[in-house]
């Protein structure tokens, strides 16, 4: 009997020993080249200010070491070494915290859960996928592209002239505190729901039982909805 105790022990405490490793946690800021747009993917959460160049990493010591930051092109993105990433704790629990004196482009994906402020500029991307959910603030855009899919949450605010969007997989897009947006253009599918208030013209595509929600009818409207899909405006 005290043998079969001592076999179930040896690896109850291995066991231990390998949670309290994985537990174990860490900080690390890391140099980077100069960039204008974060992708965060993986399940990370992410912070995304304006401000004097930095990038910081909290979360377990053994997920950090195998996740990379790389810049090209101009955009920061999180990359990992797969090898055992998964195993044991959740990249969820590693923290990026970032900052940039132009952030001109913010994309959250695998469920990351980002939120973000945005530098003034001519154009601005927001892009979400797989469940992420992404919030931006302080807009400053003549133009602001938006492009969501596989249930993914969007809240953006702030200031845009003209709007892109395409959206599916039952993505939620609010961007009611978007203001001075005159120009609307929607592609939108696959019962995705997106809030906006264009002020001269909207243009939609939609299908698959989609909704776009807008305060008022814009004096020039373009509608083409089909599979139970509308357009429905609240104060009209």
């Amino acid at each position: 009997m005290k043998t079969a105790r001592m076999t179930l022990l040896v690896p109850m405490l291995m066991f231990a020993s390998a949670s309290f490793a994985d537990d174990s946690r860490g900080s690390e800021t890391r140099e980077v080249s100069d960039f204008h747009s974060v992708a965060v993917g993986h399940g990370i959460k992410a912070q995304v200010k304006v401000g004097p160049k930095s990038v910081r990493l909290e979360g377990p010591a053994d997920k950090l070491s195998r996740l990379r930051l790389v810049v090209k092109d101009g955009q920061l993105t999180t990359e990992m070494d797969r090898g055992n990433f998964f195993k044991g704790t959740q990249t969820g629990r590693i923290t990026l915290y970032v900052s940039s004196p132009r952030v001109e482009g913010v994309s959250a994906s695998g469920g990351s859960h980002v939120e973000a402020e945005a530098s003034a500029s001519e154009d601005f991307s927001a892009e979400a996928s797989g469940g992420a959910a992404l919030t931006i603030r302080d807009i400053n855009a003549d133009k602001l592209d938006v492009e969501a899919s596989g249930g993914s949450v969007l809240n953006l605010s702030g200031r845009a002239r003209d709007m892109d969007v395409e959206a599916s997989g039952g993505t939620i897009i609010k961007a009611m505190d978007i203001k001075g947006l005159r120009r609307l253009e929607v592609e939108a599918s696959g019962g995705s729901q997106l809030e906006a208030d264009p002020s001269e013209k909207l243009s939609v595509e939609a299908s698959g039982g989609s909704t776009i929600q807008c305060s008022t009818r814009p004096p020039r409207t373009e509608v083409k909805a089909n599979g139970g899909s509308r357009v429905v405006y609240t104060k009209d």
